[in-house]
């Protein structure tokens, strides 16, 4: 039985080994680093707050890691897995980096198929052209094939004089970058996708904090709305935006759209 064992768990490395060294990279050129958004005069869809109530910071919540599929590579390109992102509809992105802060690749498929579809190389996404702290991959989405990811650093925003926490909508049929959202609008751990739009948040410390709502097919912010403290977890839950801040619950919605 223990033969057995050792066997299977060397055909599963070996598998592993093979994934990463066989797997079609792309890699993104370096993009325009648009400026941080500036004031929004909604004239569509705009952010409404429901409800807003307080949670001590020191209140912890414990949040399971879900396992890769069996197809998910164990390294790409010599690099180890990070995390794995579910995606409602069976889609997963594994992101992978010598550490959280260094996440590079992406690499999608389908949780139930048997090898994955695509892997993207963020190196140059992540490098601003001024400089500073690497931008890593945060949170990525698929919708109509195209692939929408963010990349953040979780310092301050002069640390990349202000280049920094975007969202870019990549096209995975043509594999090239369709655009990139102006700065300072996703440095959440997550974002939701809601039709024709996206709701990320941003803040820092003494940064102003907000949650944004972008126009899905061009990156435009067409909306903010102002955040106790700075936004961490964005979920949708029906028609409501659940927001877990650094110490507040909020509840918002959109209205207009």
């Amino acid at each position: 039985m223990r033969a057995v064992a050792v066997l299977f768990g060397s055909l599963i490395l070996t598998a592993g080994a093979v994934a990463s060294t066989s797997l079609d990279v792309t890699v993104l050129p370096k993009p325009g680093f648009p400026a941080p958004a500036r004031d929004v005069d909604p004239s569509g869809p705009r952010l409404e707050l429901v409800s807003s109530k307080y949670r001590s910071p020191i209140t912890l919540s414990f949040e399971l890691r879900p396992f890769p599929p069996s197809w998910a590579p164990r390294r790409v390109r010599g690099e180890p897995r990070q995390q794995a992102i579910y995606q409602q509809g069976g889609n997963v992105f594994l992101v992978y980096g010598r550490d959280g802060s260094s996440a590079r690749y992406v690499v999608g498929g389908r949780r139930r198929a048997d090898k994955p579809r695509y892997a993207f190389d963020f190196v140059n996404v992540g490098h601003a052209p001024n400089g500073g702290w690497f931008e890593p991959v945060t949170w990525a989405r698929e919708v109509d094939d195209v692939l929408y990811v963010s990349n953040s650093h979780l310092t301050y925003a002069s640390a990349t004089k202000s280049r920094n926490a975007y969202v870019s909508a990549i096209d995975l049929r043509t594999k090239k970058t369709r655009w990139r959202s102006p700065a300072l609008v996703a440095n959440a751990r997550t974002f939701v996708v809601v039709d024709d739009l996206i709701v990320a948040g941003y803040g820092f410390t003494a940064e102003p904090d907000f949650l944004y709502l972008l126009d899905r097919r061009t990156g435009r912010v067409l909306d903010r709305l102002a955040m106790p403290t700075a936004p961490e977890i964005i979920k949708l839950r029906g028609d409501r935006l659940h927001v877990r801040t650094y110490d507040h619950d909020v509840v918002a919605r959109i209205v207009g759209s």
